[in-house]
């Protein structure tokens, strides 16, 4: 079960990992619409109202691509025998993760208690010390804690997956994938911006 879960691509096939991975990125893209989630980067989530299935899907859809086409290009580099469909089932499974986080805004708990912390910040005099709730913090670091988890979950599935894709080897391949990973999301909050 821990190897299906940190490394599918060992295990499976890249058809029955691509059907998975498109039958998750759909379904789940309904948890953002449920719970107000924006996936407005490659390794963004934010929450904002109203939000529609549509607007989740497609934000998934473009991150998918984008990882998709940058892992793709880093591939051919390092290794031109790199096929796309690897790739391409390496971002499509790794950001399974990520469709989870939405499901921790149930009620709108989260946005709700950011954009209260937020306000305390703004209308605190300055200099003054912010006067902020034992509920309110707690609610906001678990999600934090949980967040980062998720996303540690999300970049090892893709480094797994992309070392599978390219036969990646030795700590060169993995500073690349980091520079890659944050060039990806550098140029996604570009198409993001440029659609809204």
């Amino acid at each position: 079960m821990k190897k299906i879960i940190f490394n599918p691509f060992e295990q499976f096939s890249e058809r029955p990992l691509i059907l998975f991975g498109i039958a998750a990125t759909i379904l789940l893209s309904m948890s953002g619409s449920f719970f107000n989630a924006r996936f407005d980067g490659v390794l963004d989530l934010h929450f904002s109202t109203p939000t529609f299935f549509i607007n989740t899907l497609t934000d998934n859809v473009i991150n998918v691509v984008i990882l998709s086409l940058a892992f793709f290009t880093l591939g051919k580099i390092r290794n031109p025998k790199t096929r796309f469909i690897d790739v391409f089932t390496a971002s499509l499974i790794s950001r399974i993760p990520y469709y989870f986080l939405p499901f921790f805004n149930w009620n709108n708990i989260v946005m709700v208690e950011s954009e209260k912390l937020l306000q305390q910040f703004q209308t605190t005099a300055p200099g003054a010390v912010p006067q902020f709730e034992t509920s309110q913090l707690l609610i906001l670091l678990g999600f934090t804690v949980v967040t980062f988890l998720f996303l540690a979950w999300f970049i090892y599935l893709l480094y797994k997956g992309y070392k599978v894709a390219t036969n990646a080897k030795g700590g060169v391949e993995i500073v690349l994938f980091i520079v890659v990973l944050i060039s990806a999301e550098l140029f996604s909050k570009i198409i993001f911006y440029l659609l809204n």
